[in-house]
Order: structure tokens, then sequence, then C-alpha cells
């Protein structure tokens, strides 16, 4: 007998065999109870996911002349055993790539006129529809609109956004998910059993994740597998006929990073290497295993991880070791890496140094803590003798206290003396520096002393917020005059002639009689940077005013007046007397409009 691929061997014959596509089973099931079925059908999602097998049970059913409980064929009947032999006159599976012309179906549409021999429906199934051309698409549309009550249309498709709006609408869709890796476990579980297979958890768990969520590119791959192991399959096996790098490299690596062993995390990579894995297959399975260690550490994501119990447990055991800043930084150094790794020109160097960096990175990382502790540190000692620092802040707050906690020491200096005195023979003051100020100054001529001291201030920090430059509307005055004098542009000269400043704390307004000239000036680069440059230490900002008011000695331009055919007649002859001779030549007439 000869071999049969187990795709084809264990295809589901009814919409309870189905993997992992629940809910379009359950809704087909439904339509076909309430007698909703409808004429149309589009099934669209990832290759290897049962669109196809979803299809052919469908249209089984429906032609079935015994149907059994729960919607399924009974196998049996006339109808069933052409279907099974290939051989049915009612039901026609079209390949859209191979006929995908107007001719094709044009020919599709004349058999769908035929009422079906036997059986209550023809029934047409499309695979890979969205390889129809735009002018078939178009030919199918009113066949695909109003079809014959007995015609039932079920297309497929992987790429659903190739297939025109028009067709999509005539068509009810059903989208088709990959399907879940414990899905996949449990039906290679069942063939398993079904062949007689002993067959490792893990291993079972690598092939459905090589499968990316495709049922049938996962039974190919065990059909290889138990081609080419003899006995039990085991995880080593599979990793090794599939070329993929087994998961107890990724765990030592993590834990030789964990530990600062740098010698033997360059060995394992080196092995690694030798054994014919490159960066490009490396890195992102190294970072799927840090994403793995970062689910397993917390409960609620623990449920993402998608290998089997014995796995599951090893994860959660390097996890407990490693901190979750460990993890991420970790993370993302190899992505970084990954991104680069295309324009390395040393592939293999660049690996070793994502790898390096994630062996001493904890250092790092303490290194950082220590310097943030000590800058920390140096800030709160700032804050202790800030009183020292800022005699501005330390004579505002000596009079404040007082004046908050003793207001009646301001108005009787002699027993606030007495009063110091006492004090001073009871306790040592609290801050050295303080004392002498207090000693000093007398109650009643601490405002006094205080106004004239912060004015001074104020004063110093003006100048030097204009490095020693006035800042008032003179001096701005004099940037633009001094620009009007040295710039070429008569334009610009004139527009500058009207010219007004005025200030409000960091503004600058700039006032002009017209917006023509903010233009002019807005262009002029170099006068705006000029203006900041006098005060780096101010924000000061730049407005534009129109005020024509403020120039009373302003005249607008005034429009040329337009000129009638006969004035422009006379304008050109006084110019040039030789054009009157022209135009009598010509026996031109002259307009008196």
């Amino acid at each position: 007998m000869s071999f049969v691929v187990s795709a084809r061997k264990y295809r589901p014959q009814n919409f309870d065999e189905v993997v992992g596509q629940d809910h379009i089973a359950q809704t087909l099931k439904n339509a076909l109870k309430n007698d909703q079925l409808a004429h149309a059908f589009l099934f669209a999602g990832p290759r290897g996911v049962g669109k196809t097998t979803s299809a052919r049970i469908l249209a089984k059913v429906l032609n079935c002349e015994n149907l059994q409980e729960g919607f399924k064929a009974c196998g049996e009947c006339n109808s069933c055993k052409a279907f099974v032999d290939n051989a049915s006159f009612n039901i026609f599976e079209l390949d859209a790539a191979s006929n995908n012309s107007v001719d094709h179906i044009r020919a599709l549409n004349e058999q769908v006129r035929f009422q079906p021999q036997q059986g209550s429906f023809k029934i047409y199934i499309i695979d890979e529809v969205h390889m129809l051309s735009q002018a078939a698409f178009n030919a199918f549309l009113k066949t695909l609109e109003e079809p014959p009550p007995y015609a039932k249309f079920i297309l497929a498709t992987t790429e659903k956004h190739k297939i025109i709006p028009t067709i999509l609408s005539r068509c009810q869709i059903f989208d088709f998910r990959r399907i879940q890796i414990p899905d996949i476990v449990r039906q290679l579980e069942f063939i398993s059993g079904q062949e007689k297979r002993n067959i490792d958890q893990e291993a079972l768990h690598l092939i459905a994740q090589k499968a990316d969520g495709a049922l049938r590119d996962a039974l190919s791959i065990y059909d290889k597998i138990i081609s080419t192991v003899e006995g039990d399959i085991t995880y080593k096996d599979v990793a090794d006929n599939l070329n993929v790098l087994d998961y107890d490299y990724y765990f030592r690596i993590i834990d030789s990073a964990i530990k600062e062993d740098f010698p033997s995390l360059m060995l394992i990579y080196d092995k690694i290497v030798k054994s014919g894995f490159e960066p490009e297959q490396f890195i992102p399975g190294l970072m799927k295993h840090i994403r793995d260690l970062l689910m397993v550490r917390d409960l609620k994501t623990a449920t993402l991880l998608e290998t089997g119990d014995n796995l599951k447990k090893r994860y959660e055991d390097q996890a407990q070791l490693s901190s979750a800043s460990f993890l991420m930084t970790a993370l993302s150094i190899l992505n970084n890496a990954d991104i680069n790794l295309i324009r390395s020109h040393n592939k293999r160097l660049s690996v070793e140094i994502a790898l390096s960096k994630m062996c001493y990175m904890n250092r790092a990382i303490e290194k950082k803590k220590t310097v943030v502790q000590t800058e920390k540190k140096e800030i709160l000692k700032e804050k202790e003798v800030v009183i020292q620092d800022n005699p501005k802040e330390s004579i505002a707050k000596i009079s404040s206290s007082e004046a908050v906690q003793n207001p009646a020491k301001v108005t009787n200096p002699a027993s606030e003396k007495d009063h110091k005195e006492e004090k001073e023979e009871e306790k040592q003051p609290a801050a050295a520096t303080v004392k002498p100020v207090i000693e000093k100054i007398d109650a009643p001529q601490i405002s006094a002393n205080l106004d004239s001291l912060l004015k001074s201030i104020e004063k110093e920090e003006n100048d030097k917020a204009g490095n020693g430059i006035p800042y008032n509307v003179e001096r701005i005055q004099k940037i633009f005059d001094e620009f009007r004098d040295n710039t070429e542009s008569q334009s610009l000269k004139t527009a500058m002639q009207y010219i007004k400043v005025r200030i409000d704390d960091n503004t600058v307004t700039i006032i002009t009689p017209t917006r023509i000239y903010i233009d002019f000036l807005k262009q002029e680069i170099h006068l705006l940077e000029k203006i900041h440059d006098q005060y780096p230490n101010r924000d000061i900002k730049l407005l534009f005013e129109v005020n024509e008011k403020t120039f009373p000695e302003y005249e607008p331009p005034k429009k040329p007046k337009s000129l009638t055919t006969k004035e422009k007649y006379d304008l050109l002859v006084s110019k040039n007397p030789e054009f009157e001779k022209l135009v009598d030549a010509l026996k031109m007439k002259i307009s008196n409009k």
C-alpha cells in the first residue's frame, strides 16, 4: 500500500474534527440547523488552517442523502462515495491560479445554468480565489450576486486584501485563525497514538512552534521526523532535523551571563557557531528565551509560555536567579544588536560584543546606582549649606521667621537684645554662620537693610543677565539703527525708518505701520539673532505689531492710477514720437476708453 501523508490521511471528515476553528464550525452548523445558509462564502486565513477542508465538509454535508445527527455526512450514500472518489458531478473544485482568465469564468457561468443531476446543490469550491484576474472578477460578479437557488459558491484565499470589494460584499466572510500550539500538540499526540510512535512532549511543542500556527506544516514536519528517526522520538532528534538550536544552549548562556563567567560565555557561543548556526538565528532565539523568562516571573503572564511542563519548570528556576532589570537590559542589548546586524561587516564580533555587555552589565547597573546615590548626597549637602551660600535667601528667612514667631520683638529692640543674651547663656545657637548676622543687625533696621540688599542683588542679576549691557528701549532701538545704517538694501532702510520698540519684562514688541515691513524684518535672521546675543541670559520673546497711528508722518504708497487706452497712447507718443507714425501706417484706431 502506498504511503499517504498525515495531512490527507487524518483530514477531518466532519465539523467536530476540525482543529482550532470551533467558532467557524459552530456558525456553519447553526446556519444549517436554522436553514439560513448563504449562497456564497469566503474562507480567508493563513495557509494550513483548514479552509479547504471546511469547504469540502460543508459541500459534503449539503449533498448527503442520509445526514446524521450533528450535521455529519453519512459517508455511505452515493453522493458521499462519489465525493470521496473525486467523481462527484455536483461538487467542483477549481484552482484559481490555473483557471484565472475570463474564459474560465464564462465556462463556469454556463455550467451554473444546469441543475444538478443528483443531490440538492451544485457546489463550486474555488481555491486561492485572489489569483483571478480583474476581468475574471468582473465577469463573475453577476453570477455570484444572483446565482440559481441550487448553486453554492465557497471561495478560499490566503490574501483577502487582494480581492476586489465588490466580490467581498457579495460573500459571507469567515476568518480562519492560526491554530494554537496546544491544539497542534493534541492533534500530533492523537496521530502518534494512531501510528504507535512515542514522542516527547518537548519535541511536540518544538514541532508546533516551528509550524507557526499551520497544522498542515506541523503534519509535514511530523512525517519527516518519523521517516528519519527509528524508535522513540526525542527533543534532540527534532531539533537536529529542523536545524533548531537546542534550548539548553540558551539556558547555559544566561547562566554564564548571570555569573559573569566571560570565558564560558564565549566558548558556548563558539560551539554554537561551529554547529552551523548563523547570528540571524541565534539572536532571535536568545531574545525569545529571555522573553519567556520575563513571562514566567509572574503567574498572570506564565500562561503565555508555550512549552511543556518539564521545560516550564526549568524556566521558573532560572527566572528566580535573574532580576527583571537584568533581563530587560539584556533584551535591549540583543534587540539593538539584531537591528544593527544587517550593517555589520563582522557579524560574529557584533554578537560577541553584545554577549560581553550582557556579562558585565550587572557591574554597570551597580556603578550607576552608586553614582546616583553620590549625587543625591551632594544635593543634600548643598541644601544644608544653602544659608551660607545665598545671603538673599538667608536674610529673607531670618526676617520672615522673626516676624511670624516673635512679632513684638521688632517693636522692642531692648527686650530683644536681653532675650538673646539669656538664650545664648542657656544654649548654643544651631548655626554658627547665622549668629553674627543676627547679633549685628538690630530689629528696627532689618527691613530697611533687607530692602536695600534685595535691590542691590536684583541690580546685580539684571547686569549679569545682559552681560553689563543695559536692557531698555534705547538700547534695543540703537541695535535697529546700527543695522539700518549698515544695510545696503534700500527697501529695508525705508522699512526700518518706521520702527518703534516697546519692552514688557522679557517681551520686546516691534511696532511698524504696515505688515509689509514686518515681512522685511522677519527675513533678517541676523538682526533678530543679534538681539538675543546681546542678552544671552534672558529668554527674550520678539513680537510684531502693526499700528499706523503710532507713525503720523508715515504715508502709505499710493496705488498707480489705471490709464485709459487714449491716455496710454498719448504717453507712448510723448516718449517716442515715431510711435504715432507707426499707428498711422498700420491704420490703427485708438479707442477713447
